[in-house]
């Protein structure tokens, strides 16, 4: 079983804080998830629809606010 479709998220941005939400729950698991999720996550958020399409550095902002959360 796949853990994430192919298919490109996107929602209207009366959900924006229902994705944030998800997005912080995903943070606070992040570390009792198995290395194969967490790869999967981060690939699927690099590709991820948002209003801020062109974000300059993202791979390593994505890591570092998940380096901030479990410090």
């Amino acid at each position: 079983m796949a853990l994430v479709q192919d298919k490109q998220f996107k929602y209207p941005s009366e959900d924006e804080c229902l994705v944030r939400r998800l997005g912080s729950g995903v943070m606070a698991a992040w570390s009792h998830l198995p290395p194969e999720a967490r790869e999967k996550i981060l690939a699927e958020a690099k590709l991820a629809w948002d209003r801020e399409y062109q974000v300059s550095h993202l791979p390593d902002k994505l890591n570092a606010i998940i380096k901030r959360r479990h410090s």
